[in-house]
Order: C-alpha cells, then structure tokens, then sequence
C-alpha cells in the first residue's frame, strides 16, 4: 500500500509539472509573463526514512537586481527620449536654410542702413529701414514666443505625466493588496506578480523607479526619491512652479507640498525637466542676450543721429532695460513707427536732411563686437547661438543611442532570465512524462502484485 501512494504521488507531481511546462509554453509570446518552475519536495511516509513527492508550489524565474538594472535602463532611455524630442522642434526654430530665419531679417536690417547710405533723402529707402527693423524684431518675437509654447507644452506635459504616475501607483497599489490576499488564502499570485511587474515597468519608464521590501513584507516604490506605493498606501505626486518658474516636483511624502525635484533622475519626467529648465531655458536667456544686445547697439547710435526732419535722440527699436525677456519684447520703436522721416540718417542737424554719415555708422555696426560683452559681431552672436542648439540636439541624439542601447542590453539579461525557452520547455516536457510514464509503470506493478498476493491468499 505504500508503494501505491508513492506511485499516486508521482502520479500528480509529474503531471504537475507537465501543467507548469504547459503554461510556459503557452505564453512564450505573453508579453510580461515571468517563466515559471515547478517546486516538487520530498514528503515523509510515515516512519520511513524515505518518502514519496509533494508539490510545493511554483518558482518564477525573477532577480531583484535585474529588474532594478532594468528600471534604470528604461528610465534613462525615456528621459534621453523625451528630451531629444523637446530639442527637435527647438532646432527648426533655427533653420535658416529658407531665408526666412533670424539671419536673414538681421542681414536685411544692416543691408537696409547701406542702401540708407547711399540715398539718405529716398523717403522708400527710409521706409524700407523701418520695415527691416520691424522685420527683425517679429521674427525675434516668434522665435521667443514659441520657445515659451514649448515651455508651457512641456510644463503641461510633466503635469499629465505625473497623472500617469499617480495611476501606475495606484494599479500597483490595488495589486499588492490582491497578492497579499492570495498568498495568505495559500493561493497561487504568480498572474498578479507579472501583472504588478508589467505596471512597474511602465512607471518606471515615466520616473525613476526604486523597489524593496519592508519588514512586514510589504512592496515599497519610491519615485524622484519620494515613497508613492508602500503595501496598499498610495502617496501621489504632484508639479508646480518654483519662484523662478522652473518645474518642481511634489510629493505628499515625507510632508505635504516637499520639493523633491532634486532627487529626480530617470523617466520621461526627467526628460521634460531637462528639456524645459536646461535647454529651453538656456536658448531663451541666450536668444534675449542677442537681440537685447542688437538692439542696444543699434539704439545708441540710431539715437546720436539726426532724422530728415531734424528730430535726434530716436530709438529704433523698443527693449526692456535688461535682457531678461527682451526677446519677447523686442518691437519696432514707437519713436519712429510710421514715420520715416525720423530715421536718423545724418550725423549732424547741419547736415540734413542729405547726410549719410550715421546711417553709414549703422551700417558698419554688422561688423563690429557689438553682442555678447563687446567679444562678438551680431552675426557671430546669433552662430553661437544656432550653434549651441545644434551641439545640444546632437548631444541628445548621441545620448538616445547610448541609453537605448543600454536598455536593450539590460532588457535581454531580463528575458534571458525570465522569458521562455521552447528548448528548455521541450526538454522539460519530455523529462515530466518520461517520469509520468515511470510512475504509471510503477502503479502498474503494485497493481500486478497486489493482483498476485490476492490469489496466492485466496488458494
């Protein structure tokens, strides 16, 4: 009787482990799905000092410090991406490949002084001035304006995503109170894991992601170093706007409304404040530099000169008295708007209304080191200035390959580890119902004795 209920366990361990190998290979395509092995234990019969088999459960092919790596890795390629995202519709605010750029209406502007210079008394050459310069200074005003759009997009961006966030937590959240539930009922919660892993990896393709475990067995997730899941408690995030308008992240966690902005690292989350705070911001202060800059300088000379009608001390153009926000400012001045005659030509009242030496002093300002502290032409100025948007995009572009390349590679460790091998299963397969087949011979031949011992008995 023994022998019979060491073969009836043999019996159900290996067509339990048949059912495991059924299951893996039914998901080998099942996105998120966590391989699993069968766990089969010794069992005591009795006094005997060797016993039958039990079922002990399932085994899911997981590593803590490879789903970390992996998080990592999905963190900083989203953050690489989203910035490079940001960058591009930054760049072709700066194509001048057209003739419609900053380049082009700045050119027109000096080009307009030359041609000023040579007819000072032509009232459609003073007009033309007065056209360039309002030229220039809308053109500015759109590529100011637009990096503002962006700013404001990326700020509306970080705020949904974080709302993203807050719903990631709370899946994960709802998940960890349904695993628990199962695991204490003695349930099997391998389907629930996979599915709290799948929601693990897209948050932490949002945010940077850190996991453990706490003392009573509880999942905790922090994010930007705030804690957002612990066991069943949802602590949400939030963006606001620090006094100098860059992004903040919030969090209810370790008090309501703490920055902790600071610690954020990975994610898409990540990529938006870069974007937003560093380049955005770092292109709009050096775009304002430039125009304030040439305006300034084309003010003070523009000023010391004298129109047709006699009239001195005009701007030309209209700019706040720094550069913060002159880009967005920048206007045709209303000093000379709509009147052409007050463009100042002449060097002296002496001379009109036919000197030309100022508009020729306006002129040779395209050549002399006007912007960026009396180092730069306005022309170098402005290639510096397309310049460092275009290191900043290629820079970002060869952090998208590294980052990608990166996630790929830790992705790969993780399947390697966790996903299914049809080899394996098969291998496994045909090892469980060779040992199947054993044990129905086993019962087979307890069958044939117990058969045997009944008519020897029975003569």
């Amino acid at each position: 009787m023994s022998l019979l209920n060491t073969a009836r366990d043999a019996l159900a361990a290996q067509s339990y482990g048949l059912d495991v190998t059924g299951q893996n290979i039914s998901n080998v395509n099942t996105p998120g799905y966590v391989r699993r092995s069968p766990i089969l234990e010794t069992q005591a019969l009795g006094t005997a000092t060797t016993g039958s088999v039990k079922i002990g459960g399932l085994q899911r092919a997981t590593d803590v410090y490879t789903e970390a790596a992996t998080y990592t890795a999905n963190g900083s390629a989203a953050a690489a991406n989203t910035r490079d995202q940001s960058l591009a519709s930054v760049e072709s605010l700066f194509n001048d490949t057209s003739g419609q750029g900053l380049a082009s209406s700045l050119g027109n502007v000096f080009s307009s002084f030359s041609a000023l210079a040579a007819n000072p008394t032509d009232a459609t050459t003073r007009a033309n001035v007065l056209s360039a310069a309002d030229a220039f200074s809308q053109r500015v005003n759109q590529t100011a304006n637009s990096l503002a759009q962006t700013s404001n997009d990326l700020l509306k961006q970080g705020q949904e995503t974080v709302s993203e966030i807050n719903q990631r937590a709370t899946d994960i959240a709802k998940l960890n109170s349904q695993i628990q539930q199962a695991q204490a009922q003695g349930n099997d919660a391998s389907d629930l894991l996979d599915q709290r892993d799948a929601k693990l990896s897209d948050l932490s393709s949002l945010v940077d992601v850190h996991t453990y475990t706490d003392n009573q067995g509880n999942l905790v997730v922090q994010a930007s170093g705030a804690t957002i899941v612990n066991g069943s408690t949802v602590s949400a995030l939030s963006v606001g706007l620090a006094a100098d308008g860059s992004m903040q992240i919030l969090s209810n966690q370790p008090s309501p409304g703490s920055d902790v902005t600071q610690y954020l690292t990975g994610g898409s989350l990540a990529g938006i404040k870069q974007a937003r705070d560093g380049d955005i911001a770092s292109v709009s202060a050096q775009l304002d530099q430039f125009a304030f800059d040439v305006a300034s300088a084309v003010n003070t000379q523009h000023a010391a000169g004298y129109g047709s009608d006699g009239s001195t001390g005009n701007n030309l153009f209209d700019i706040p008295p720094t550069a913060t926000g002159a880009a967005r400012a920048i206007s045709l001045s209303a000093d000379v708007a709509g009147h052409p005659e007050r463009v100042a030509a002449a060097s002296s009242a002496a001379t009109t209304p036919g000197g030309s030496d100022n508009a020729a002093a306006l002129s040779g300002l395209s050549t002399q080191t006007i912007a960026s502290g009396n180092t730069e032409t306005a022309s170098d100025a402005y290639g510096d200035l397309v310049g460092n948007v275009g290191e900043l995009r290629a820079s970002s572009q060869r952090n998208v390959t590294t980052q990608t390349a990166v996630q790929q590679q830790a992705q790969t460790m993780q399947q390697s580890l966790s996903g299914v091998s049809l080899d394996d299963e098969m291998v496994a397969l045909t090892k469980y119902q060779n040992a199947y087949g054993a044990a129905s011979k086993v019962l087979n031949t307890v069958d044939q004795m117990m058969s045997d011992l009944m008519n020897a008995v029975g003569r």
